[in-house]
C-alpha cells in the first residue's frame, strides 16, 4: 500500500510539473506545422535511458507534451525503440520509467515498446526487469496489441487511421533465427498492412547497416513487400537510408524503405528531450518526419541550414 501511495504521488508531481511548465507550440512552430497539413501523426521516442536514471522530468515533459498535445497534434499512437532504463537491475529506474509511461495510459494513448541492451543483463539472457514492468501484461487492455513473442520481448500493434490499416512490429535485443521466422509469419499474415518494423539495433552511427541489420533486411524486409519503414536507436545519431527494391523483378522499383535512426544522447542531459513526430499526409501520400524536443521547446537537435534533411524529411508511402 505505501508504494502505491509514493507512486501516486510522483505521478501528481509529474502532473504539477506539466501545468507549472505549460509546454506549448510556439507561433512560429504552429506556423511551420500550418503548411504541412496532416491527418494524424505517430510519436516515436527512444533511448530514454538516462532520463529513467538522472532526469525523470525530461521523462515527464515528453509524455506529458503526448497528452496535452493529443488533440491538436492528432496523435493517435507512441512507439518506443528500446533502452527504456540504463541499468536493467536497478529498480528504481523502471519505477521513473513506469510513472512516465503511466500518463499515455491515463490518457488512453496506444504505445508500444521493446527491450534494449540495457534493458537486459549483459549477456543477453536476461529481461526479467523489463518482462516485470513492461510485460505482455501491461498491454492486456490495449485496443491496438496483436500477439506477444516471449511475454513482450517482441510483439506488434494493429493500428488502422483514415481507412488506412496499420501493423507496427517490435522486436526487441537479441535476434536470432526464431525471432526472424516470427517476424516473417506475422508479416505475411498481414500482408495488406503498411508495415513499420522496430528494433533498438538497425542502423551504425555512419548510416549503414550492422551485421544483425543486414539479415533483417534480407531475410525480413526484402520478402515483405508492406515493409516501408524500419526504426532504430541504440548509436547516437541519426541517419536516414532509403533502399530502392524491385519486388515483381521486372527490372522496375516497386517499393522504398525508409530506414531510420534517431538517437539524440550526445546532448546534455542525455538527449534533451528530441523526439519524432511522424505526421502522415494520406491524401498525398507523404509522412513528413520531423524532430521535436518538449523539454527546450524546440523543433531540430540538427541546425537544418548546417544539416539540412537530418532532422525533418519525407517519406512516400505511396
Amino acid at each position: 500500500m505505501k508504494a502505491v501511495r509514493i507512486k501516486k504521488i510522483l505521478l501528481a508531481a509529474a502532473a504539477c510539473f506539466v501545468l507549472v511548465s505549460g509546454f506549448q507550440l510556439s507561433g512560429q512552430q504552429v506556423k511551420a506545422q500550418a503548411e504541412q497539413p496532416f491527418d494524424f501523426s505517430f510519436v516515436w521516442m527512444s533511448d530514454t535511458q538516462y532520463y529513467s536514471e538522472s532526469y525523470p522530468e525530461i521523462y515527464n515533459a515528453m509524455v506529458n507534451w503526448i497528452v496535452l498535445h493529443q488533440e491538436d497534434q492528432k496523435i493517435k499512437y507512441v512507439i518506443h525503440t528500446g533502452d527504456i532504463v540504463n541499468r536493467w537491475a536497478e529498480s528504481t529506474q523502471w519505477e521513473k520509467a513506469d510513472i512516465a509511461m503511466q500518463g499515455l495510459e491515463q490518457a488512453q494513448i496506444p504505445y508500444g515498446v521493446l527491450a534494449g541492451n540495457h534493458d537486459v543483463s549483459d549477456s543477453g539472457k536476461n529481461d526479467v526487469h523489463y518482462r516485470k514492468w513492461f510485460g505482455a501484461s501491461r498491454f492486456k487492455k490495449s485496443p491496438v496489441y496483436g500477439r506477444s513473442y516471449e511475454n513482450n520481448h517482441g510483439h506488434y500493434d494493429l493500428i488502422t487511421e483514415g481507412n488506412t490499416p496499420f501493423i507496427v512490429v517490435y522486436m526487441g535485443w537479441g535476434i536470432g533465427a526464431r525471432e526472424l521466422d516470427w517476424m516473417n509469419k506475422v508479416l505475411a499474415k498481414y500482408k495488406d498492412r503498411k508495415a513499420i518494423l522496430a528494433f533498438h539495433e538497425y542502423l551504425l552511427a555512419d548510416g549503414e547497416r550492422s551485421p544483425i541489420a543486414e539479415q533483417i533486411y534480407k531475410r525480413v524486409v526484402i520478402p515483405n513487400r508492406n515493409v516501408f519503414a524500419v526504426l532504430c536507436g541504440h548509436y547516437h545519431s541519426a541517419r536516414l537510408k532509403v533502399d530502392e527494391l524491385d519486388d515483381n523483378r521486372d527490372g522496375h522499383k516497386d517499393r522504398k524503405v525508409y530506414q531510420i535512426l534517431a538517437d539524440y544522447q550526445d546532448a546534455s542531459k542525455g538527449g534533451e528531450g528530441f523526439m519524432r513526430l511522424l505526421q502522415f499526409d494520406l491524401k498525398h501520400q507523404k509522412l513528413f518526419v520531423r524532430t521535436y524536443s518538449p523539454y527546450l521547446d524546440r523543433f531540430n537537435y540538427f541546425s537544418p541550414g548546417q544539416y539540412p534533411g537530418k532532422d525533418e524529411f519525407v517519406v512516400d508511402l505511396s
